[in-house]
């Protein structure tokens, strides 16, 4: 373990001062195709949209983050008539009982609606999507009333954030995802990954799971500019997930130590957070709140504090151990 890290230690500082050398560009795979396809489609918007509010209605802990603030989100609301606000009520208590109180990451049967929902794209009805009945009839009763009051106004915010990613990525992307793949020595899928782009997503305001389904919140200014390019690469190596834990807990039982559950997680905030400082000017990527959180473990275990590259700290920390 101490050796794979030192290693990885080594490649990234490596790689780090060499990103300015490179030549600028989008990011692509191996088969020559961009790395990230952006999509803003209705289903998905509407399905997130409620999922959230739903949570909100809940009181779950994290329906107070700025990143799920849709209570909030009411222009044109007034517009309704007594029937439609019906409809839309009825539509958020459905997801208070059914949806919403299930995990948007890790519930395996709301990934899989999910990724459903998102393949619908902008299909005029669910018929055919493999969701439950009951949850299509919602949707599809619901869906006049988003598009009289929301949806243009969200599209519009996804439209915005798409065409502010694209332009990072096109002056940045492509030194930040050959400094990823050459440091954890993985690959992209050849056929490269589509990110959801949703006014509203989960507490986060992005995340990445099974299917290799991606989403991100449009809405929320916490992921805008460099720290939207960090995190889309953030969402994409969690795609590589099934691959990087296994190996690290692999190597630790080989040299019976014990690792932080969340060892990657943490990397990853901290292997994306400085290669997008070593390419974007002026930015000095720390890890926001739910950053610092995933890092707890490696700060207990290294008995540093948090800094640029985590990497560095526990390069160090085992060296001395």
């Amino acid at each position: 373990m101490r050796r794979a890290i030192l290693s990885a230690a080594v490649l990234l500082l490596s790689a780090g001062a060499a990103l300015a050398q490179q030549d600028p560009g989008p990011p692509e795979t191996s088969a020559g195709k961009p790395l990230f396809t952006f999509r803003s489609a209705l289903w998905v918007n509407l399905h997130h949209f409620l999922y959230v509010l739903g949570r909100a209605c809940n009181g779950t802990p994290d329906s107070r983050r700025a990143a799920v603030n849709a209570p909030a989100d009411t222009q044109g609301f007034e517009a309704l008539t007594p029937k439609e606000r019906q409809t839309w009520e009825h539509a958020i208590a459905y997801y208070r009982s059914d949806v919403s109180p299930k995990d948007a990451v890790f519930d395996h049967g709301l990934v899989a609606m999910t990724n459903a929902i998102a393949a619908a794209g902008d299909s005029p009805s669910l018929a055919g999507v493999d969701i439950p009945a009951s949850l299509r009839a919602v949707l599809e009763a619901s869906t006049p009333v988003y598009r009289k009051v929301w949806w243009e106004r969200h599209a519009q915010s996804n439209r915005a954030r798409i065409e502010e990613l694209q332009s990072l990525l096109a002056r940045y992307g492509k030194p930040i995802s050959d400094m990823l793949t050459h440091v954890y020595q993985q690959s992209w899928p050849p056929e490269g990954l589509t990110v959801q782009m949703c006014a509203y997503a989960n507490w986060a305001g992005a995340y990445s799971t099974e299917g290799r389904l991606i989403v991100m919140a449009s809405a929320y200014d916490g992921i805008s500019k460099s720290e939207g390019l960090e995190t889309v690469f953030h969402e994409a190596m969690h795609q590589w997930d099934d691959s990087m834990i296994p190996r690290l807990r692999d190597r630790a039982q080989r040299l019976n130590v014990e690792i932080p559950r969340d060892l990657f997680h943490a990397l990853i905030f901290y292997t994306v957070g400085y290669a997008t400082a070593s390419v974007v000017p002026a930015t000095t990527r720390m890890p926001t709140r739910s950053g610092r959180v995933a890092c707890r473990g490696v700060r207990n275990w290294t008995n540093t504090g948090c800094g640029i590259c985590a990497v560095k700290g526990l390069s160090t920390a085992l060296s001395n151990a």
